[in-house]
Formats: structure tokens, C-alpha cells, sequence
């Protein structure tokens, strides 16, 4: 939920005609893919910039609510997640690639010294975030836990660079990532909190899906069910014109903050 750069088409049809929306995001990640014909590292961004958002908007959402009430049916949906995250790193991969040779392996990129750049964040940022993706839709399979260190390094190198860009997104996907590491020594809630801090100071208050990754990965480990409503509450109430470059992370925010609020006895005890 924290992974987003808005597109102001997309988040219009998702706000006014949601029918429509998950076929056209759909279309462009098609249209994008089929421009891949060519080495050139911006397309390969915008392939996964838009597969990896189409996948965390429609499929990892319907799969998210589907395994609660149809197992195998979740269960399935999360497959076909992971085999789009998949294609997602697959061209986030190239796009580095391209901009660093050298980058051949995954093993050259922690292990070189490698000077990554301003305008080298958003391939950090998107691979990381499809990594993200593909590691929580595999459903434990250990082939993908063992690469979260992977999510780490890129996330973090991108905040090296650049912590405001696109309005503390990166620190907005730094959250579950904090709460989900095991390096660090019981201290996963206090950097979480640490980076929904800053989310929210380099955004103005405007992210509403940092609100919502905060309330459901830490408030919910902390059961603190007043906070967890008042927060998403918050993201509910929030006016989605503050900001258009999170328009539509703001809105699938929203979607998700409506679905964890009827989850509240579920996951308060």
C-alpha cells in the first residue's frame, strides 16, 4: 500500500468510475510493455513503475479480502500477483542494468561500490518496490523471504540520495519494511514510526496511504485499536486534491482504510 507515484488518469477513473479504472491502468501496462523494444532505460521504468502499481492496486487489494472469506481462491489470486510482480522486477532489473552495466547480478549490486544518482532513485524506488510485492504475495515461500535484504538496500540507497522525493514516498514504503525486518533487535516499531514521521512531515500530511500502512503494521502489532481508528479515519476524511502527484495511492489508501475499519474486531483482541 505504501508504493505509489500517482497517474492523474488513472486516479480520476478510479474516483469516478472505478468500473473502469483496473482496465485502463491494466491497458497502459500493456501499452508500456510493448514499447520494450528498444535499450532504453525509461521505458523499462515506466514498465514497472506501471505494472508493479496495477498489481498492488487491483490484484494484491482483491486477493487481501478474498482469502478471508474464499481460501483457495486468495490463495490463487496472490500466484498470479506474485507472477506480475515477477515481470515487474524483471523490467525494473533491465532499466538499472542499463543505466549501470556493471550491474549484471544481483550479488554485483550489494557488492559493488556503486554511485547511484538523483535520477537513479526512481528505478531504485520501483524495484523495490516490486520486490516488496513479490515477497509479501509469495506467502512465505522462502525463495522470496530471504531476498527482503534486497528491498532493504534499494530503499535505502534511494534515501541516501533523496529522502523528500515524491513527497516522502519512500519513506512511506519504509514502514512495513521496518516492521518486517528481524535485524533490529525489538527497535522495528520505533524506526517504523520514525519513517511515518517523515512521510508525513515531506508530504504536508498528505499521504494517506503512510497513514494506513502505519495504522495496519504498527498499531495493530501494538493493538491500539482508538489510534488504528482515529488514523484511518483520517485517511478517510483527507481531501485528495491536497496533492495530485498521490492522488491515486490516496484513493486505494482509502479503499483499504474502509475495508481495515470493518476488520477492527478481527484484529483487536
Amino acid at each position: 500500500m505504501s508504493f505509489w507515484v500517482s497517474s492523474c488518469t488513472t486516479a480520476y477513473y478510479l474516483e469516478h468510475h472505478p468500473d473502469f479504472a483496473e482496465d485502463i491502468l491494466y491497458r497502459k501496462v500493456l501499452l508500456a510493455e510493448k514499447k520494450l523494444t528498444s535499450d532504453d532505460a525509461e521505458l523499462f521504468l515506466e514498465a514497472v513503475k506501471l505494472r508493479t502499481q496495477y498489481t498492488y492496486a487491483f490484484i494484491v487489494e482483491k486477493a487481501d479480502r478474498m482469502i478471508e472469506d474464499d481460501y483457495e481462491a486468495g490463495k490463487n489470486l496472490y500466484s498470479h500477483a506474485l507472477a506480475s510482480f515477477e515481470k515487474a522486477i524483471s523490467h525494473g532489473r533491465k532499466a538499472i542494468q542499463l543505466r549501470h552495466p556493471q550491474l549484471q547480478k544481483m550479488v554485483d549490486w550489494i557488492m559493488e561500490d556503486v554511485t547511484f544518482t538523483e535520477d537513479d532513485v526512481p528505478y531504485l524506488y520501483w524495484l523495490g518496490a516490486a520486490y516488496g510485492g513479490a515477497i509479501s504475495t509469495s506467502r512465505g515461500k522462502a525463495k522470496w523471504v530471504i531476498q527482503l535484504p534486497i528491498v532493504g538496500y534499494l530503499l535505502e540507497k534511494a534515501l541516501e540520495i533523496d529522502p523528500k522525493w515524491n513527497s516522502g514516498a519512500i519513506h512511506s514504503a519504509m514502514i512495513s519494511y521496518s516492521m518486517a525486518r528481524t535485524d533490529l533487535m525489538g527497535n522495528n516499531v520505533e524506526q517504523a514510526t520514525r519513517h511515518y514521521k517523515l512521510a508525513m512531515i515531506f508530504s504536508n500530511g498528505h499521504d494517506a496511504g503512510a497513514k494506513v500502512s502505519y495504522a495496519e503494521n504498527v498499531l495493530v502489532s501494538l493493538q491500539k485499536k482508538d489510534e488504528f481508528r482515529l488514523l484511518l479515519k483520517e485517511a478517510l476524511n483527507m481531501d485528495l486534491d491536497n496533492d495530485k502527484n498521490l492522488a491515486l495511492g490516496n484513493i486505494i489508501a482509502r479503499e483499504r482504510a474502509l475495508w481495515l475499519l470493518s476488520r477492527t474486531d478481527e484484529l483487536f483482541y
